[in-house]
């Protein structure tokens, strides 16, 4: 096992989210502080997340990546999807099912890369599904090594994916190869190959209430 060169980077890209008829991240995050009665400067001290940064994201200028979504949620004790579902409300129960239709997923651009999340109706769900259409070229291209709470299973369905990690070396995987690695590591994904990559990934989501509280950070 070899260490990699690469220093994890932490930082917010501006972001476009498709779906018209869906609120976007700024909307949600607005409700859920007008229910809870929070200021903005509540939120970041709950949240360890600069309020520069939270007026940014409720003025749809800026977007997170999902390492700090999930240190959203943390902080406002709350999970991914009852953030992101604009129909609260609704009670949790056993033998629950729910469906995404092709290209009906909830899309957030990110740079080159765009992930669309499927199931997000679905509250209090132990893990959060996704695809993702990665054109970063480069490491350089990416968000930085990433990481946050949980697992992450990745299987590729179209072009190379190249996974760089915090502890090893670059790893190549084609189409039909996976990956199951621990999110806390540093990671990213770049797109090697003539096509555009096609990932499905899989992360565990802890329940807000047992994950470690955040250091401040931008």
């Amino acid at each position: 096992m070899k260490a990699g060169r690469s220093r994890p980077v932490e930082r917010e890209e501006c972001a476009t989210f498709a779906g018209a008829e869906e609120p976007n991240l700024g909307e949600c995050l607005r409700r859920v502080r007008f229910e809870r009665k929070l200021s903005l400067t509540d939120v970041s001290t709950l949240t360890g997340i600069a309020k520069s940064t939270l007026s940014r994201v409720e003025s749809d200028k800026l977007s997170l990546t999902y390492d700090k979504l999930l240190q959203l949620c943390r902080g406002l004790q709350i999970d991914l999807a009852s953030l992101l579902d604009s129909d609260q409300g609704s009670t949790r129960q056993l033998g629950r099912r729910i469906f995404t239709h092709a290209g009906h997923g909830r899309s957030v651009t990110v740079n080159l890369q765009a992930y669309s999340y499927l199931c997000t109706e679905l509250a209090g769900k132990k893990m959060t599904p996704m695809t993702g259409l990665i054109r970063s070229r480069t490491l350089a291209e990416t968000n930085g090594l990433l990481k946050h709470e949980g697992e992450e299973f990745t299987y590729v369905l179209e072009g190379t994916l190249e996974l760089h990690t915090e502890f090893y070396e670059p790893l190549m995987l084609g189409v039909g190869g996976s990956v199951y690695f621990d999110s806390t590591m540093g990671h990213a994904y770049v797109s090697s190959g003539d096509t555009p990559l096609k990932i499905l990934c899989v992360c565990t989501t802890p329940e807000p209430g047992l994950m470690p509280a955040p250091a401040n950070s931008d």
